[in-house]
C-alpha cells in the first residue's frame, strides 16, 4: 500500500481549520481556574494531592505540564491540538491496516474522528488535557496491536506488543472509564481473525482472544491495580460503590441503565453530528457567523480536494475485499464499539449527552466516527454519499467554530470583568468572601464565583501549602446561594481535593456587572449603586456588601498579561472606576477631575447609574452647574432619580445653597413627580 502521506497532511490541516482559528483568545474555561491557581501557589507537585484519591496518574500528568509550561494557556490548548493530531494519525493506521487499499474510506474516517463535533470540552484545556491525551495513547495502543499480530518479524512483534501493553495502561489510568474501548480492541483483532478462518463464530472468538495474548495484561493488570491495590476515596470513581446502586434497587437500576444507554448512543452517534452546531451559532455576531461560514467552506474545498487525491478503489495487491464487506465491518465495529465503548459510563451510573458530559463519550468517539462513515458508504447513488459528507463535515466545523467562538466571548468578557475590579480595588482583604454577579448566563461556574481569577491577581505568591488555601473565596450570586447570603451568620469551612476555603457570610463584598455593556459595580452596602439592569437578587443582596473589605491604600496589584491579557482601553468605565474608588478615599474633588475628563473625552456610559459616584462628587464639590447639566442625563429613569435623591439629600458634607436648589428641583421634585 503506498504510504499515506497526503491523508496525514490533511488530517492535520483540516483540524488546524476547525480548532485553531480562536487559539490566541482562547484562555482558562470554568474548572481550569482552580487548576491554574492551586499551581501556581501549591507548586507542581499539588498535581498529587488534586489527585490521589481517585486517578493518580494524572498527578504525574500535570506534574510534567506544570514544570514545562506553567500556567501558559496557549501551551495547553496547543498540547491539546497535538494530542489530537496524533490520535487523527493513529485512527488512520487503525483503518489502513483493518481495511488496507480502501485509502479513501480510512481518510474519512480518520476525518470525522479527528473533527468529532460530540465532545464539547476541548475548550477547556487544561482541566480536559489528560482526557485528549488519553485518546491519543488509547488509539496509538490498538494500533501497535494490530501491527504485532500482523509483523512477521519477531522482534517488530514485541516492540509493537511492549508499546500497546504500555500506551494502555497508561491511557486507562488516566481516564478509567475509557477502559470500554477495550472490546473494540478485541473486535478490530476479531475483524482480522475473520477474513483468515473458516472456522464457526465461537472457534473466531477463541482465535481471536488467542491473537490478542498479552495485550489482556492492559484490562486485567489495570482492573486487579484497581480494585486490589488503589485506595479509592472518591464515591463517583469508586467501582463497589457504583454497583451498591444495583444491588439496593436491582430492576429499576437495570432500566435505568438500559434508558441512559439508549440516550447516550443517541447523542454519540447521531445527535453529536446534527445538534451541536446550532446552539452554539445563534448566539453569534454577523461578522463571527460570517467567520464561521468561511471556514466550513474552506474545510470542505479541502475535503474535495484530498478526496481527488486519494484513489478510492482497492489495491489488488493488499485488499481482496470490497467496499460492501467494509461498510458491514465499519457498522459492527462503529455499533459495537460504541455500545460497549460506554458500557463502563453507564454501569457507573453516569451519561454522555454533547454538552456537559461529552467528556464520557470521548474514548467511543473513535467508535462513532467509524459508524458515521460505515453509514455514509451505505447511501447510494455516489452523489448522495458525498453530499452527506460534505454536510457533516461543515456542520462539524461550525459546530466547533461555535463552541470556540462561545467561549471566546466569556473568558474575554471575564478579563474585562477583573481588569475592571483592578481599577476599582487596588487591594483586597484576606478572608473576604466575594458575591459575584456576572453579565453573562453560565459565568462562574460551579456557584464558587471563579473566585480563583481574583487570588491570582491579589494574592498569586507561591506558599507551598498543601493543600492551598485560597485567602479570597466566592460565590456565585443567584437563588440558590441568595438564602445564606441574606441569613448572613454562617461559616463554612469547605476542601476540594487540593484547596480550602472559608466561605463566611458576615464579611461579604459584593461585585456586580449587569450587563456587557455595564461597568463593573463593587457595591457599597451603606450606599448600593443599583443598576436598573441588575437582577433584583443584587438589590436584595447590596446591604450585606462591605466596603471596608476593600482596601484604599495599597499599591495596586497588576493582572498578569499571559491570562487577563492586555489592559482594556480606558473608557468610560476607566474613569468610573477612578472616581469610585475616589468616592471610597473621599477625594471629591479627584472625582469630579475624573467625570471632568470623561466628558472632555466625550465618554459616557450605557448604564446611567454610573453617573452616580460624580453626581455625589460635584455636590460635594459645589459644582452647581454640572449637576444640573447631568441631571438631564438620568432624569429619564424613575428609580435612578430616586437612587440620586436619596444620596445627595444624605451628604453629610456641608453643601452650598445653589447644589441643594439643584438637588431639590432637578432631582428630588423629578423623582416624586
Amino acid at each position: 500500500m503506498k504510504k499515506p502521506f497526503p491523508e496525514i497532511l490533511f488530517l492535520l490541516l483540516i483540524p488546524a481549520f476547525v480548532f485553531l482559528p480562536h487559539i490566541g483568545s482562547l484562555t482558562y474555561f470554568k474548572d481550569d481556574w482552580y487548576y491554574v491557581y492551586d499551581g501556581m501557589v501549591g507548586g507542581a507537585k499539588i498535581f498529587h494531592e488534586m489527585f490521589r484519591i481517585d486517578r493518580p496518574a494524572r498527578g504525574f500528568f500535570f506534574e510534567l505540564y506544570f514544570y514545562l509550561f506553567g500556567a501558559n494557556p496557549l501551551a495547553y490548548h496547543l498540547g491539546a491540538f497535538f494530542w489530537r493530531g496524533l490520535s487523527a494519525i493513529g485512527a488512520l493506521w487503525i483503518f489502513n491496516n483493518l481495511w488496507p487499499g480502501e485509502r479513501k474510506f480510512a481518510f474519512i474516517a480518520a476525518l470525522l474522528f479527528a473533527i468529532y463535533p460530540g465532545y464539547f470540552w476541548w475548550i477547556s484545556a487544561i482541566e480536559y488535557q489528560p482526557m485528549i491525551a488519553s485518546l491519543a495513547l488509547q488509539v496509538l495502543s490498538i494500533a501497535f496491536t494490530l501491527k504485532a499480530i500482523q509483523s512477521s518479524n519477531q522482534i517488530s512483534k514485541i516492540a509493537y506488543l511492549v508499546g500497546a501493553i504500555l500506551t494502555g495502561w497508561v491511557y486507562i489510568a488516566l481516564v478509567d472509564y475509557a477502559i470500554g474501548m477495550e472490546f473494540f480492541r478485541f473486535l478490530c483483532v476479531f475483524i482480522l481473525i475473520n477474513r483468515t478462518s473458516q472456522d464457526s463464530f465461537w472457534r473466531k472468538a477463541f482465535a481471536s482472544f488467542r491473537a490478542l495474548g498479552w495485550n489482556l495484561l492492559i484490562p486485567i493488570g489495570f482492573s486487579l491495580w484497581r480494585t486490589l491495590l488503589f485506595e479509592n476515596q472518591r464515591e463517583a470513581t469508586d467501582i463497589g460503590g457504583q454497583l451498591s446502586v444495583f444491588l439496593k434497587s436491582p430492576i429499576a437500576t437495570a432500566m435505568d441503565w438500559f434508558f441512559q444507554l439508549y440516550n447516550s448512543l443517541l447523542n454519540l452517534g447521531v445527535l453529536a453530528w446534527i445538534n451541536q452546531f446550532p446552539a452554539f451559532l445563534q448566539g453569534l455576531r454577523l461578522r463571527e457567523t460570517a467567520l464561521g461560514l468561511f471556514i466550513a467552506i474552506v474545510v470542505v474545498l479541502l475535503l474535495v480536494l484530498v478526496e481527488r487525491m486519494i484513489k478510492g478503489s482497492a489495491e489488488a495487491n493488499d485488499w481482496d475485499g470490497g467496499q460492501e464487506q467494509v461498510r458491514k465491518e465499519a457498522l459492527m465495529l462503529g455499533g459495537l464499539g460504541m455500545i460497549l465503548g460506554i458500557l463502563p459510563v453507564i454501569l457507573a451510573n453516569r451519561y454522555v449527552n454533547i454538552t456537559g458530559f461529552s467528556h464520557y463519550g470521548l474514548p467511543a468517539s473513535l467508535a462513532a466516527a467509524l459508524f458515521m462513515a460505515g453509514f455514509l458508504e451505505s447511501l447510494s447513488p455516489q452523489r448522495a454519499r458525498s453530499v452527506m459528507l460534505f454536510v457533516i463535515v461543515g456542520f462539524a466545523a461550525l459546530a466547533h467554530f461555535g463552541i470556540a467562538a462561545s467561549a471566546a466571548v466569556e473568558e474575554t468578557a471575564l478579563q474585562k470583568f477583573w481588569w475592571q475590579v483592578n481599577w476599582r480595588v487596588p487591594a483586597l482583604r484576606a478572608g473576604t468572601t466575594l458575591v459575584i454577579n456576572y453579565p453573562l448566563p453560565g459565568m462562574g461556574d460551579g456557584g464558587y464565583g471563579l473566585m480563583e481569577a481574583a487570588n491570582v491577581i491579589y494574592f498569586p505568591e507561591p506558599t507551598g501549602q498543601v493543600p492551598v488555601h485560597y485567602p479570597v473565596s466566592g460565590l456565585t450570586l443567584n437563588n440558590e446561594t441568595l438564602p445564606e447570603i441574606l441569613e448572613g451568620s454562617q461559616f463554612k469551612q469547605m476542601q476540594y481535593r487540593s484547596h480550602t476555603i472559608d466561605l463566611d457570610y458576615e464579611n461579604l463584598l459584593l461585585i456586580s456587572q449587569p450587563t456587557l455593556g455595564s461597568c463593573v459595580h463593587v457595591i457599597d452596602g451603606g450606599q448600593p449603586l443599583i443598576s436598573m439592569y441588575d437582577p433584583v437578587n443584587v438589590s436584595l443582596a447590596a446591604p450585606s456588601s462591605r466596603i471596608e473589605n476593600v482596601i484604599v491604600d495599597a499599591e495596586p496589584a497588576l493582572p498578569p498579561e499571559y491570562i487577563f491579557g492586555k489592559e482594556p482601553e480606558r473608557n468610560w468605565c476607566f474613569y468610573f472606576q477612578k472616581a469610585d474608588l475616589a468616592s471610597q478615599l473621599g477625594e471629591w474633588k479627584d472625582a469630579a477631575a475624573l467625570g471632568e475628563e470623561a466628558i472632555r473625552l466625550d465618554l459616557s456610559p450605557e448604564d446611567r447609574s454610573e453617573w452616580l459616584p460624580f453626581l455625589k462628587a460635584y455636590a460635594i464639590t459645589g459644582n452647581a452647574e454640572r449637576l444640573a447639566q447631568t441631571a438631564r442625563r438620568i432624569t429619564g429613569d424613575r428609580s435612578l432619580r430616586q437612587q440620586a435623591c436619596d444620596m445627595l439629600t444624605a451628604v453629610q458634607e456641608p453643601l452650598t445653597p445653589e447644589v441643594r436648589q439643584v438637588i431639590a428641583v432637578e432631582y428630588c421634585r423629578s423623582a416624586e413627580e
